[in-house]
């Protein structure tokens, strides 16, 4: 452990105490300090791989993190399961200025996009360097490349808090668990071995008195209250086509009941559309993952999507949103900037002239790879719906029609409207802090 000290902060850079290689990792904070600020940084993210290759072009090094939890002693005061999609599309939440000049560094990604100067197409372009090997992890572990992770993103309890004192919470510690295997789509290439680097914690601490009575002041007068993202899953059996018996354009109907938000308060809610197959993104034989792979959301055929809360319809009309840019347009409400380009949210776009290019620029000295746009096409297609209330039921209603078309191994061969589904749900819960007279606090629902 090393640090650095102003007087009044102290910043603090931990290795895990408990590290299992493609395992877990875990950090315990020391408890004879005052109290922590909530600006935690988790560095060091990332894998080494036996063979060249690069990160997820989505997620970028973050796609390593399996599940990740903030916790004193046994008390859980934030968690988030399954991060992979989540960050997915919180990577693509800014600006593109701002995921190209600073976010697609930090995290290894290859999100923010500008003209090719040769091309015309969209690229991601740095200026004398190979995108890929900006992007690539290496077979030594001190030189391949690695993230840094804001832990507000993942703890949204932090973002509340003044100050973490450690005569409130004195067992603090930060658990991670990462993928091991490469269907979880690390890299892009899932036949390489890869070996998760070991990370670093990044805290500061305060050491003055009088600078944490005043921090925690509010904390202990008032508790806090906050966002917390819980995450739910409803599955969505295959659609059989003309080749299995099945029929070509096929409406399906998906309805089904979360039960994990029942009885909580919830804001906004993002749905994400992924594969159960996650091999049935990459190419074959190689297993080369296309474009984002399965850690963004597909769009699928004819979509509509609908939202019951509590024995009424969210949106208007029987089948409620049906256009793919209605849900765009319901997105950035809803969430803000985002860094979409056209046909990131259409179903079977194939403009392969028109839309994006990848990979290395012919200035760089390489050929350009990829430039098919169907490889990225139709894998930004979220869906959102603001709840606002407290859930006693919450349904789920999502048709789709099946593609009649056979798939080829030319692109992004995978049909989404007829292959069996995962749909993640990605919710902010309302919970609380409540402080006793004791000094003694809970974690409720609020």
């Amino acid at each position: 452990m090393s640090s650095y000290n102003n007087g009044d902060v102290q910043t603090e850079y931990m290795d895990p105490q408990i590290y299992v290689e493609n395992g877990r990792a875990s950090f315990s904070l020391d408890a004879s300090k005052l109290a922590y600020l909530p600006n935690m940084r988790l560095l060091n993210v990332g894998v080494s791989a036996d063979a060249a290759t690069e990160y997820n072009r989505l997620v970028g090094s973050m796609s390593v993190i399996r599940n990740i939890r903030l916790l004193d002693g046994r008390t859980e005061l934030s968690a988030l399961r399954n991060p992979a999609t989540y960050l997915g599309f919180k990577s693509q939440q800014r600006t593109n200025a701002d995921n190209k000049s600073t976010a697609s560094w930090l995290k290894n990604s290859m999100v923010g996009l500008e003209p090719d100067e040769n091309t015309n197409l969209l690229n991601h372009v740095y200026v004398g360097n190979s995108a890929v090997d900006i992007n690539q992890p290496d077979a030594a572990a001190n030189g391949t490349k690695v993230g840094y992770l804001d832990l507000m993103e993942v703890f949204p309890i932090l973002g509340a808090l003044p100050c973490l004192p450690t005569d409130v919470f004195p067992n603090l510690r930060v658990e991670v668990e990462f993928h091991s295997q490469a269907s979880a789509q690390i890299t892009k290439d899932g036949t390489k071995v890869t070996k998760s680097v070991r990370p670093i914690l990044a805290v500061d601490c305060v050491e003055n008195p009088e600078l944490v009575r005043a921090l925690s002041r509010s904390l202990k007068e008032s508790g806090a209250r906050w966002l917390e993202i819980e995450n739910d899953r409803i599955s969505a059996p295959a659609v059989p086509d003309a080749a299995t018996g099945g029929t070509a354009n096929k409406e399906q109907p998906i309805s089904q009941q979360s039960m994990v938000y029942v009885g909580k308060r919830v804001e906004r809610l993002l749905i994400c559309k992924n594969l159960q197959d996650t091999a049935k993104v990459a190419t074959t034989p190689g297993k080369l993952v296309l474009g984002y792979g399965n850690l963004g959301s597909m769009a699928l055929q004819a979509q509509t999507t609908q939202i019951r809360l509590n024995g009424k319809n969210v949106f208007p009309g029987f089948n409620g949103i049906s256009r793919p840019n209605q849900r765009l347009g319901l997105l950035s409400d809803e969430y803000g900037a985002c860094s979409g380009f056209p046909g990131s949210n259409l179903y079977k776009w194939a403009k392969t002239g028109e839309v994006i290019l990848f990979g290395a620029s012919a200035n760089e000295g390489a050929a350009p790879v990829e430039v098919k746009g169907k490889n990225f096409a139709g894998q930004l297609a979220y869906d959102c719906v603001r709840i606002g209330a407290k859930v006693a039921d919450l349904q789920i209603q999502i048709t789709r029609t099946a593609d009649g078309v056979t798939p080829s191994t030319g692109g992004l061969f995978v049909r989404p409207s007829n292959e069996a589904l995962n749909i993640n749900l990605y919710a902010e819960v309302d919970k609380a802090l409540v402080m006793g007279r004791d000094g003694q606090y809970r974690i409720v629902y609020a």
